[in-house]
Parts: structure tokens; sequence; C-alpha cells
């Protein structure tokens, strides 16, 4: 896989990914890390489709969504996506939040989109707060009902993008929990993090990523104990 952005100015284009090659199985959490810059939001983005690759191909349980045919809202809806920044409505509460995507998107009734909400919010420990517009609530609250939003749409594939890097330090465990409990129940997920505790604990493969590339991949204990690589040494001995 492939992604390049034109600069400005008509100076060399920037390779944001690079021969990236990587397969992920059903209910497996593969976890992302590496330098601020590496292609690392950019990949999750490309399997969402909200970036287009300039050569390679991407599947989603075996629907291409590099296809030029390919049915983007149909594809989106199967893979959730949690934002560094929350993108809540403003202007509806956290209950609406969660029905909106339903039922304009899947159609779904009032009633039964309301019923799915108020149980994904209870899921993620939010229902007390339902009727809450997001700027009474703090950025934890909001990641939570952000979270609770995308599984409403009943995803195959959930894509976290530094979910808990806006978060205030008393506000990361809470999240990083819920997504904890995510794992354990056996979704698919695709985590960008510089939560390397998370990590340790919750992947079942670690990708290191620098330069639009993937250096080396494997299990969370060969990664942070013996990496292979020494690019990957010299970025775990500043951040762990």
């Amino acid at each position: 896989m492939r992604k390049v952005f034109a600069r400005e100015g008509g100076d060399t284009p920037l390779v944001a990914l690079d021969g990236v090659d990587m397969e992920i199985e059903a209910g497996q959490v593969v976890v992302i890390i590496g330098p601020s810059g590496s292609g690392k939001s950019t990949l999750l983005r490309t399997i969402n489709a909200l970036e287009t690759v300039n050569g390679g191909t991407i599947l989603v349980h075996g629907e291409e969504v590099t296809a030029k045919a390919a049915n983007l809202p149909r594809l989106r809806a199967g893979v959730g996506m949690v934002f560094q920044h929350f993108n809540l409505f403003a202007h509806r509460t956290a209950q609406e939040n969660v029905m909106l995507p339903q039922t304009v998107v899947l159609r779904r009734g009032r009633a039964e989109a309301e019923k799915v909400a108020r149980g994904l919010l209870e899921r993620v420990g939010m229902l007390d707060w339902a009727d809450q517009y997001p700027a009474q609530l703090s950025g934890g609250q909001q990641q939570r009902v952000a979270i609770a939003r995308a599984l409403a749409m009943h995803p195959r594939v959930m894509l976290f993008d530094e979910a808990t890097s806006a978060l205030d330090p008393e506000m990361v465990g809470g999240v990083l929990d819920l997504m904890r409990s995510l794992a354990a129940d056996g979704m698919t997920m695709i985590v960008v993090t510089h939560e390397m505790g998370f990590a340790r604990d919750v992947a079942d493969r670690v990708a290191f990523m620098d330069a639009g590339a993937v250096v080396e991949e494997g299990p969370p204990a060969r990664i942070f104990d013996h990496p292979e690589q020494d690019r990957t040494r010299r970025f775990l001995s500043m951040v762990i």
C-alpha cells in the first residue's frame, strides 16, 4: 500500500505510506506505535476510505475499499472510527449523538435507535448523562459517547486514532478500560496509541511504523522486550 501527498509549491511529494503490507484476522487487536508523522493515522484513515491510496489494495472482510465502485457509505458503516478529538455534534445531547448515525445511515426508526443508544450509553457508563450536551461533559465522557456512537453501527472493525491523547491524565484510564472490554468481547481493533502499557497488555500484535513503513511487527513481548530493529529500539528507549 502506498499513499503520497503533494506538497504545496511543487516540492518533492510527501510519501505518507510506503509499502505497507499487513493482514489482520477477525477478533485480533493490533496496536500501531511510532513517532509523530510516521503514517499511523494516515494508515487508519485509508482503511476507512477517509484517505485514498495511490497504489495497492485494501480489503475489509473481503470487500475492496480501494475499488472505484466501492460502496463507501456501506463500508464505513461496518468500520467504526474513534478520533483523538471527539467530533460530537455540539447541539445534540449524548443520546442524540448516538442515535443520529443510526437514523441517517442505517435508517432505523427513532424508537429502535433510542433503545440501542441507551443500551450502549449504559455499557460505556454514560446513561446518567444521556441528556447532557457535549459542552457539559468532560473529555473522557465525550470520548465514551464517541465510542458508543461508533458501536451503534454494529461495526465489524473498530479503529482508534490516539483516542486518549487529548484527555486529561485522570481520564485516560477509564477510556482504556472500555477499550480493554471491547477487546475482551472479541472486537477486531486497530489502535494507534502512545499508551505502551495498553499495547503490551491488550494487543495480539504490535506494529512499529516510521517514515510511512512498518519497520517491524510481532507479539508485544518480542517488540517491547526484544526488538530486532535498531530504529524500534531507539524509539522504545525514548517512550518507556
